[in-house]
Order: structure tokens, then sequence, then C-alpha cells
């Protein structure tokens, strides 16, 4: 424990797993291996895992890429960076790397798609029209122009800065926040960035040219790792709407491409036609169902489909004012359609959604499997240290990314036992076919008891945005502040009812209604006694959609855990992130109710931590009157 000082460790009773974890990580990065760390809130995930991968990576020519989900997480590691730096007074340069389009300084660059940024991006950078890129390079070569050089110097002089801080000052030179970051990266120990940096293979290859990193090279920190299967996933899917299809329309009439535009409305054809024979919300279509149809009506090969489309798209990007283009994005889609050559992998599935005009069509790609893209990752990074407070079972999350070998460890909980009350409720479930008034009524007396009995705020997590407000619709506590999130939220309107809830008079305490793996679940901490109670009311099983059933099935078909690693474990996983909400430190203090009884069915209890040990009881009001009066 030479390399760590007790200043990264501020909770006492949390040493002995700490030590325990940092043994496993320094084990790891001696071996070359992966190491999958189940490691509840406490602990110090972070400071257990950067500081000995720091002073390995120094010791041996490698980088530390520290990758997490969420832009808000990046403080944490850059605060723990300048913390290491201060006590060891070890040389060392990080940078924190967020997505290009999100330090974009154009206005207007967050409202574009992806796709449609880079383009914007490409185009920019090729007619030589970009303002903020061109402050950067002295005309036509490589090298820094002079502001650009004393910027990066600076930087690196000054310490690791969020990312935020960086786009400040780059904002003031009116240089390109994402390229003074990947240059200083060249010279980096430490890069701190996102998911999408390394396992979206295309944005992979790019990034890792552009900073000079090899793979082979990199020590992997993937935090919050319970969320890389369903991320991964979702990176490498894609969808094509009528909106977006209709939209390419006007593009073409735009320019006059009387052809092109009768090409897309073919596309638009072949879409409406498929969604005809549909007799419910979806339906499967075949890669070749779909582009035989294309390319029979407009008597084009769908590569040169393709290759007119980006034409079109590129001359609209060069128009005045223009910052995306729909002709792109549906050349993109195409591409994706018909490069994917697993069919076993990808769902391929037609459905409806609702806008203004009413009902329209979307057709989409689902991948299935992230280990088609995370493999090569783990298999060829020199390690990786993935870890979480919810990554149970171990052995899933290993399979399902296709890591090749690994420790598997899980550390206990370093709370005190008598600071923490668990229960499962009894005879209470949210599960489809028991449903209905009675339970309804059934959950409201309960958490009205419940409430009433915590004696701060209370936090109820529910598995969905339509049982909230079938419940909220019922409750009645006079006695509390009933603060209620809504679907139509946006992330400053979260935030300010975060705020209220934290400013909550003591006379006066509240009960926040939010939903389970939502932003209040998983993205917002309640520290010291914000929250005296967590109350997670059924499980969030994902709806039972083509791509659900696609899942289910192939999971089975690889492994033969369909149910389990497609439906069960995903579910309970974000139903224990909600839990984790109440207890963030060690000398917190708190209730955790889980309110179905599927918490207690064997399966499900696989997910649960060894020592995360409950009472199963009818009244939960009982023990909690016992628990906070024993304060």
């Amino acid at each position: 424990m030479d390399i760590l000082s007790k200043t990264l460790f501020p909770f006492p009773h949390a040493r002995e797993e700490q030590a325990r974890m940092l043994a496993d990580v320094q084990s790891a990065l001696e071996k070359g291996s992966s190491l999958l760390a189940h490691a509840p809130t406490g602990i110090g995930k972070t400071a257990a895992s950067l500081p000995p991968a720091v002073a390995y990576a120094l010791e041996n020519g490698k980088t530390v890429f520290f990758l997490t989900p969420k832009h808000s997480q990046h403080r944490i590691v850059i605060d723990t960076l300048k913390r290491i730096i201060a006590k060891y007074e070890k040389p060392m340069i990080a940078v924190d790397i967020i997505g290009k389009q999100w330090t974009c300084l154009y206005e207007g660059a967050l409202e574009l798609g992806s796709s449609e940024f880079k383009h914007f991006c490409m185009a920019h950078r090729r007619n030589e029209s970009c303002r903020f890129y061109n402050r950067v390079y002295k005309d036509g070569t490589n090298e820094l122009t002079k502001d650009a050089k004393d910027l990066v110097e600076a930087i690196k002089k000054g310490g690791p800065l969020h990312s935020e801080e960086m786009m400040e000052l780059c904002k003031k030179a009116n240089v390109c926040p994402y390229e003074i970051g990947t240059i200083i990266g060249r010279s980096a120990n430490v890069i701190v960035c996102d998911y999408y940096h390394l396992f979206h293979p295309h944005v992979r290859q790019a990034f890792l040219t552009k900073i000079g990193k090899r793979l082979e090279d990199l020590i992997l920190i993937v935090d919050e790792a319970h969320n890389l299967p369903e991320r991964v996933r979702k990176l490498m899917s894609s969808n094509l709407s009528e909106f977006t299809v209709t939209s390419a329309i006007k593009e073409a009439d735009i320019l006059n491409e009387e052809n092109l535009e009768e090409d897309i409305k073919s596309i638009l054809a072949s879409l409406k036609h498929f969604g005809m024979t549909m007799k419910g919300s979806e339906i499967f279509i075949k890669k070749d169902e779909f582009t035989g149809e294309v390319e029979a009506d407009t008597k084009l090969k769908t590569d040169l489909l393709i290759e007119n489309l980006e034409g079109l798209g590129e001359t609209i990007l060069e128009l005045p004012n223009r910052f995306r283009s729909y002709a792109i994005s549906v050349a993109e889609f195409l591409h994706e359609w018909v490069e994917k050559r697993d069919e076993n992998a990808y769902a391929r599935i037609l459905g409806t959604y609702r806008s203004e005009v009413g009902k329209r069509y979307q057709l989409s790609l689902k991948c299935l499997d992230p280990a088609l893209y995370s493999k090569d990752v783990f298999s060829q990074a020199y390690a990786s240290i993935l870890m979480s407070g919810t990554l149970l079972p171990l052995d899933m999350y290993q399979t399902v990314l296709g890591i090749p070998s690994a420790i598997a460890e899980q550390y206990s909980n370093p709370f005190p036992k008598e600071n923490r009350l668990v229960i499962v409720t009894h005879g209470i479930t949210t599960r489809f076919t028991k449903r209905g008034e009675y339970m309804w009524t059934k959950i409201t007396r309960n958490l009205e008891r419940i409430i009433d009995k915590v004696p701060g705020n209370t936090a109820v997590f529910f598995p969905s945005y339509e049982i909230l407000k079938t419940i909220a619709s019922h409750v009645r506590v006079p006695s509390k502040e009933l603060l209620l999130e809504s679907q139509e939220m946006t992330k400053s309107q979260k935030h300010e009812l975060y705020k209220r809830l934290a400013g909550l008079p003591s006379e006066r305490r509240g009960v926040l209604f939010a939903v389970q793996a939502g932003s209040f679940s998983e993205g917002m901490d309640f520290p010291g006694r914000m929250l005296d109670c967590v109350v997670v009311v059924g499980l969030p099983l994902e709806r039972p959609t083509l791509e659900t059933d696609s899942l289910i099935k192939y999971y089975d078909f690889k492994f033969g855990r369909g149910w389990d690693y497609g439906y069960i474990y995903p579910a309970m996983n974000k139903a224990l992130q909600a839990a984790g909400r109440c207890i963030r430190s060690e000398t917190d203090r708190g209730a955790i109710i889980l309110m179905d009884d599927r918490f207690k069915w064997e399966n499900y209890k696989r997910c649960i931590p060894k020592d995360m040990t409950f009472i199963t009881t009818e009244r939960p009001e009982m023990h909690l009157e016992t628990f906070f009066n024993a304060v």
C-alpha cells in the first residue's frame, strides 16, 4: 500500500477491502490481465485503482485510460489525480477529453446528430473555414501556432484540468478545445475519456492514431462497468426514421436534384410498404428484403445510392448556415445496414413512433452482442480494471463482454451493519399479471406507512413513469412534500428538483418519486442526511419488444442463459443502483426497502451482494420505527 495514503482513503472501516482491491489491481497490472471488481460505494474504487495504475504506467511506459459513461464523473478522476500529484510530487501529464461535439465552440453544434456533426466538422476543416481549428495549426502544416503552443504548455504546466476549465481557456484563445486536448493527449500519461472513444471501432482507430497511442500499451480503468454491455450495444445500433428520410427529400429538392429526390422517395415508399404489412407495432425485416425493395425501385445498387446521398449531404453542408444534413444520416444508416455481416448478432426491426402528424415508421438495426466490439479491446489492451458497485454476477459481465481471462472479485460493503437496515416486503410485486387496483392500493398504503416513520427525506424509485404516476395519484403524505420526476423534464429541471429536495427545512421533509435507471437513481448522489430511506418499488424489466425477445434468444443461443443475461440480471442491477442512493459514506445511516417478492427469489438473488442481508416482512414500518429510534 506504499503508493497510497490514508488521505485517499477517507473511511477507516473501508481500508481492509481497499487494501484487498489494491492488491488485486496490482496483480492484474503485473500479469497484464483484467480485473472485474464488484466494489460497493465507500471502498474508494477510484483511489484503489488509479494510483497503482499511474505508478505502473510511469515505470513501464504505458498510458492509463480512465473510461467513464458520464461527463460528471470525469471531475472525480481529475480531482484524484491532483491529489496524487500533490502528495507524491510525481511528474505526469493528464488530460480530460470529452466528445468533439460537446466542446465545439460553434453555436448550434450540440443540436446536430452525431453523424451530422462529424460531416459538418469535416467539411469545415476540408474547406479551411473553421476559425477555431485554423488558429491551432499554421497554414497547411501540422505545426502549432504560437498561441496554441503557449496554451498547451500552460495547461501541461498547470496540472490536469476538468474539460470545462480547459474549454474556457480555449474559448478565450479562440482555438478548438478538442484539438488542444488531443495534442496534450500525445504526451499524456493519463487520459480521462468516454466509453465511446475506445469501444466504437472507427472512433477508436481515429482517436488512437491522432494521439499516437497503441491499444497494446494502454491500461484501461472502466468505471461504472455495469453500464458497458448496454452502452456498447447502443453505440453500435442505428435507426432510420421516416422524419429523417422526408427531410433528406427536402434537401434534394433544395439542390434541384430531381433524380436523387425520386430515389430517396423510393426509400420512404419502402418503409411505408413494409409498414403496411404490420399487424402490431413492429415487425422483423431481413437485410435483403429492404435493400432489394429499394434497389428494385431506384434501379441503383445500394453502394451507389449511398455514394449519391453522401455527395448530396456534403453539398448541403457547404451552404450558408447549414449545420446538418439528413441525406448523410440516410447514407450512414444504409451503409451500416448492408455492412453488418453476422445476422444472428443483430435484430432488424421496423417499428412506429408518434409525431405531430401521427404515426410514423422507423427502421432499426439493433446490436445484440457487445462482445463483437469489446472483445478486441480487452484482448489487445495491456491490462484492464472493470469496476462498479453493481457488477454481479461477475461471470455474466466477463462472458457478455468477451473478456478472455480475468481476476473476478466481490468486495464487502465497508459500512457498519448497524447503520443500514435492508427490508424486503412480503406480498407485493409489480409483475404484469398481478397489476391492478388491489396491488396499487397495497403499494400505496405501504408507502404511506413507511414515509410516516422516516424522520427525514425518502426517495421512492419505480420501474416506469406509468406506475409512478398511478401511485402518485393515490398516495397521501400530508406531513411531507411530494416531489415528482416526470418524463418530460429537462436536465436542468431535474437538477432544480434535486436542489429543492436538498433545501427542504428539517421541519418539512420531502418524498421524491423517481424512476429506476434514470438520472436520480444512477446519476446523482444524495450525501449526508439528504436521504434517510430509499424504497425500490418493483423491477425495471424491459418491455416485451422484438428487441428484448431477440436479445433473450441470442444470449440463449450463445450462452444458454438468455432469460438471465438478457432480461433479469440487467433489471436487478438497475434496481440495486437505485437502492444504493441512500448510503454513500461511512457515516451515513439509512434504510433500504425492496418492495417486490422477486427480490427473494433465488435466481434474482444472484445479483444481490452476499453481505446485503435483509429482513422479510409485511410490516416494514415497525422495523423502521425501531431502527430510527435507536439513533
